[in-house]
């Protein structure tokens, strides 16, 4: 006969091995099947994305991001394609005054098929530092829209430190010293501004023979310190058609 204590030991046991299983039950069983207990806990339902949803539709699960299937490669050095690596200049000989927009993309897609590239890319470099390169659609009105925007995001006539040429040196060696580098030297803070906020290099996939740019894209140099001469470098990287390689050009020093 089992004593009082010995009794309350095996109850307890026993109620402890009961918890134990159902704890157990309640893991092993479907989700389907487990009770629900909190509304904090519930997963928030997908909502599904409407047809023709604006593209500014806050991130999140409403948006759908999908990766399209890549394309195979479209050449290979088995069918004498050959590696290239070409540098070219494009020369704008005066550029609009003040803040412009000047479409490069026909010269860069000529470029293109001169080297016959079929596969690579295309890297654009702003040479200057109150010029920058971007993309867009280029639409007239647009683009009295970014240099109105431009014109407000860092106005030439406020007041910067770089305009204060009474205080800044004249470059070693500068012929005619000071006064001769300060009469030539243009206050043009607001543009060296405005490049390193836009940027100055872009890289252009180059798919099948052709820039891989969407529907309404154009490769936009952007000149804020017109009129000016300007040149944007260009390098094609990739495998060309026949071994086809274009011509290097040599890269002379640009101003700002």
């Amino acid at each position: 006969m089992l004593s009082s204590g010995q009794r309350h030991a095996a109850s307890g046991s026993q109620t402890t091995a009961g918890a134990r299983a159902k704890a157990l039950h309640s893991l092993a069983a479907p989700k389907s099947a487990r009770p629900f207990t909190s509304k904090a806990s519930a997963a928030p339902a997908r909502r599904p994305v409407a047809a023709g949803a604006l593209p500014h539709e806050p991130p999140g699960t409403s948006t759908e991001v999908r990766i399209s299937p890549s394309q195979a490669p479209a050449v290979s050095a088995a069918t004498g394609h050959q590696l290239i690596f070409s540098y070219h200049q494009l020369e704008v000989p005066a550029t609009p005054p003040g803040i412009a927009l000047v479409d490069v993309t026909p010269q860069i897609r000529e470029l293109v098929a001169q080297a016959g590239l079929v596969e690579g890319s295309v890297n654009v470099l702003s040479r200057h530092t109150t010029t920058a390169v971007t993309i867009n659609e280029n639409e007239a009105r647009l683009m009295d829209d970014v240099r109105q925007f431009l014109s407000q995001l860092a106005p030439a006539s406020a007041p910067y430190l770089h305009n204060d040429l009474h205080l800044r040196p004249a470059p070693e060696n500068w012929p005619g010293g000071w006064a001769a580098w300060a009469g030539q030297e243009p206050r043009n803070a607001h543009s060296h501004l405005l490049s390193m906020v836009l940027g100055n290099t872009l890289a252009l996939p180059v798919s099948g023979g052709r820039l891989a740019l969407g529907t309404w894209q154009s490769v936009l140099l952007v000149e804020l310190d017109g009129p000016r001469p300007r040149t944007v470098g260009v390098q094609l990287t990739g495998w060309a058609a026949g071994g086809a390689v274009g011509n290097a050009a040599t890269a002379a020093p640009a101003r700002d």
